[in-house]
């Protein structure tokens, strides 16, 4: 019988549904992936071998909840696999995880606010719910971090270095820039109410940077921003030959940045669980209005030459989780 993993990834933008590709892409070589997700931004994606179960973002909390409960308390799968919020994003998996010791359950344990963590008490949750807890990344000083089913990988990543396509073919194909001009990716790769704050730095950067190409990535087109727009998934693969990104501090902006060593300024924007301000501190230019990320972009230009150089070799943790999971004797 084929193996199948389902996997919870409910939240409102790009990150939990990217993460969750990023992981299944892989482990559908070998079994059925299902990703459950509410992401408005669900139909934009290429599934990757997945099969993607989109709840309508516009469903209501409570029949959200309770199409999650119906789907996994009926799911036959052998590995359930839960990203971030381990009681689920609205507390709909508080009560059905106790009924499901027959499956291992494997939490994704991204950095979130730890007032959340204490509120809900978490920490005993996690110990008697999760068969295993893995980090993605984000480093030892989580909250879980001590338990004694934790596994530490790097960050995960829808594309492994090997997977990137030719950087000149995507230059030239998507961001329709030639190799001799300096290139600034503004990366909306967040909620849908913050396009027009990036339409505003892209048009600004646009203007204070002529002779440099200009371009902002988002999945719809931003406010009169049809010359520099593009839509393309996964993003990852045009921040790999932008030569500055501006953006915001989430997982995957952050962390594929870094792989690529291309310089991330970003504005840390808020978030009821994420923990931006921490990501961008510790990893990129924390710029805190648009005229300092200005500045800074203004900074790297003046110091960097255009992208020529072969793209970057990196350990993709997603491949490293997917043997962790297999590897578990349940």
């Amino acid at each position: 019988m084929t193996k199948t993993w389902l996997i919870y990834a409910l939240g409102g933008g790009w990150g939990h549904i990217t993460r969750a590709l990023s992981l299944g892409r892989i482990a559908a070589k070998h079994s059925k992936v299902r990703i459950l997700t509410n992401s408005p931004y669900a139909h934009y994606l290429n599934a990757e071998g997945c099969l993607v179960q989109w709840i309508p973002d516009s469903a209501g909390f409570s029949a959200t909840c309770q199409q999650v409960r119906h789907i996994i308390l009926n799911a036959e799968c052998d590995r359930l696999i839960i990203d971030t919020f381990p009681r689920g994003l609205g507390g709909e998996l508080a009560d059905i995880l106790p009924q499901l010791q027959h499956i291992p359950r494997i939490l994704i344990h991204r950095d979130i606010n730890p007032r959340y963590i204490a509120a809900k008490n978490l920490r005993s949750f996690v110990a008697e719910n999760f068969d295993a807890v893995i980090v993605p990344g984000e480093g030892k000083d989580l909250p879980f971090c001590d338990l004694p089913n934790v596994h530490h990988t790097a960050p995960w990543l829808i594309r492994s270095d090997v997977d990137l396509p030719e950087r000149t073919l995507t230059r030239s194909h998507i961001l329709k820039v030639n190799e001799t001009i300096k290139t600034i990716l503004v990366c909306c790769a967040g909620q849908a109410e913050e396009l027009p704050l990036f339409a505003e730095i892209a048009l600004k950067l646009h203007q204070e940077f002529p002779k440099c190409a200009v371009r902002i990535l988002a999945a719809d087109c931003p406010p009169n921003c049809q010359d520099l727009w593009i839509s393309h998934h996964p993003g990852i693969e045009c921040l790999a030959v932008a030569d500055v990104v501006v953006g915001g501090a989430g997982y995957n902006t952050v962390y594929e940045c870094a792989a690529l060593r291309v310089p991330l300024v970003a504005i840390a924007l808020k978030r009821l669980y994420d923990r931006q301000d921490k990501r961008a501190q510790a990893y990129c230019y924390w710029v805190q209005d648009i005229q300092s990320a200005i500045d800074t972009v203004k900074m790297l230009v003046d110091r960097i030459e255009p992208q020529k150089k072969p793209l970057p070799s990196y350990i993709n943790g997603a491949v490293q989780a997917v043997h962790h999971i297999m590897s578990y004797k349940f």
